[in-house]
């Protein structure tokens, strides 16, 4: 690590003392230069040390005081001035701007050439950069390690012991920790990093660097190349450079990477098992060693339904599984159909869709996953605003004029649509997808007649064909009231026209 002005008191043959009082001695010391003009801070920055044998130190004491201000503003280091030279004699006002400053005034003996301090200096730069070097090897030691799937945690605390650093990865849009399990964001830095964020006002660069007040402490913020809404927030290394931390992002970047083609290969896998698993393709030991490779136990496995509105975020799989939930998920036309694993996430399931989730009992047994499915529809069907989440066993608390179990639901549909879907399939027709569409048009015979994609006066025979079969009016509210929910039966005993 670099020296401090502490370090270079405490070098016997520097021969250098301190002028004025304790404060500034843990200032790091980049660099050292000899500069003689009348303003070292156009040559100078954050960091260096200035040396000079006292040419540039003006004689009036409010020249002097100036002079001080100027290094202090530009963030130098320290002043170090060679004993016996060329300063004014009288350097009392350069002293006390020093004192209120807490800005370091050194000297340095005479004997001493300022060259020493310069190779001193440059001595503890390489053997910084030596440990530079040796954590980029950690790093990539650490790396090879994630590639073996210790895990994001594990991968995260070990990088943090590689660059002496504490780290923290966390989700940019709530800073909540990416997944459970990493150490969350402690409250200081997150409100930091807020005002920062306000201060930039949406303009943020690739390295957002924000401090602490209170501990006079600095962290650098960046964003995952491969996942931009990951950020990593280091901070308290002393090694902690640019260059570290973008080595540190593109690390965790192929991880999480890794991670993410995994969960794609499991929900693939995942939809393939569900649509075994409702086709009935699979024997039963066949069925139970793929759900429990998926991680998804037969036992105590339910079907969860939901018929979402709009476009999902297409991130909303991954958020769930960053937090712990296990699923499978298949779409069946406007269905979204899911097995969870454990039938206690379905709360936070039901959060991130936004939309009404029907849930079916236990699953059991991997023969029962059709019935399952038709009662997690069951359970959507009594589903609404007010109840979102809805499961099979309490079914019929909302809405009683719906059937209440599955057998009741396919009564219903045959007693009243039991012709019309017997004169479709001997017939190949499409009569009762016709009333659907038309019932749920509102009656409209041209907005029927275009998603249907026929014309006006086919629609007109279609629906007179169903009146004479069904044996009811589409004209009558009680009729519509009856058909609507025996077609919303027939879904529910999955039942399609």
């Amino acid at each position: 690590m670099p020296l401090c002005i502490q370090d270079i008191i405490d070098i016997a043959p520097l021969r250098t003392r301190l002028l004025n009082g304790p404060a500034g001695l843990s200032r790091p010391v980049r660099w050292a230069h000899v500069c003689e003009l009348a303003d070292p801070t156009e040559w100078l920055g954050e960091g260096d040390l200035l040396m000079t044998t006292g040419i540039g130190i003006p004689l009036a004491a409010a020249d002097q005081r100036l002079y001080l201000e100027r290094l202090a503003q530009a963030k130098v280091a320290g002043l170090m001035i060679g004993e016996n030279m060329q300063a004014p004699e009288d350097i009392d006002a350069l002293r006390q701007a020093a004192e209120q400053m807490d800005f370091p005034l050194l000297m340095t003996h005479y004997s001493v050439p300022f060259s020493a301090v310069t190779r001193a200096i440059l001595e503890a730069g390489k053997q910084e950069e030596f440990e530079r070097r040796n954590a980029i090897s950690q790093l990539y030691e650490s790396a090879r390690m994630g590639l073996r799937g210790i895990g994001v945690g594990a991968l995260l605390a070990r990088l943090a012991k590689d660059v002496r650093a504490s780290l923290y990865l966390f989700d940019a849009r709530s800073l909540e920790p990416w997944q459970p399990g990493l150490e969350p964001l402690p409250e200081a830095w997150r409100q930091a990093l807020l005002a920062r964020r306000r201060e930039l006002r949406g303009a943020m660069p690739a390295v957002v660097r924000c401090t602490r007040a209170d501990l006079d402490a600095e962290a650098m913020v960046m964003a995952l190349p491969s996942q931009p809404s990951c950020e990593i927030l280091a901070c308290g290394g002393e090694l902690l450079d640019y260059g570290l931390l973008h080595h540190l992002a593109g690390i965790l970047g192929i991880e999480l990477e890794r991670l993410q083609v995994e969960q794609e290969r499991q929900l693939r896998l995942g939809s393939e098992l569900l649509d075994d698993l409702f086709q009935q393709r699979l024997a039963e030991r066949a069925a139970r060693e793929r759900l429990a490779q998926l991680q998804c136990p037969v036992e105590q496995a339910v079907v969860a339904l939901a018929c979402p509105a709009g476009e999902l975020p297409g991130d909303w799989q991954a958020r769930l599984r960053r937090h712990g939930l296990e699923f499978l998920v298949r779409n069946l036309g406007q269905e979204l159909i899911l097995l969870l694993a454990e039938p206690e996430t379905a709360t936070r399931l039901q959060a991130e869709l936004g939309c009404p989730l029907g849930l079916s009992s236990a699953l059991g047994h991997p023969a029962r996953a059709a019935e399952a499915l038709r009662e997690a529809r069951l359970a959507l069907a009594h589903a609404s605003a007010q109840r979102p989440l809805v499961a099979y066993g309490s079914a019929q608390a909302e809405q009683p004029w719906l059937p209440g179990s599955l057998d009741e639901a396919a009564r219903v549909h045959r007693s009243v649509l039991g012709l019309l879907a017997d004169y479709d399939q001997q017939q190949s027709a499409q009569l009762e997808q016709t009333l659907r569409v038309f019932l749920e048009q509102n009656r409209s015979w041209q907005k029927a007649a275009q998603c249907l994609n026929v014309h006006k006066q086919t629609l007109v025979y279609r629906v007179r064909r169903i009146e004479e079969i069904t044996g009811r009016s589409l004209d009558s509210t009680e009729d519509v009231a009856v058909l609507w929910i025996a077609l919303r039966a027939g879904e529910i005993a999955g039942v399609r026209a």
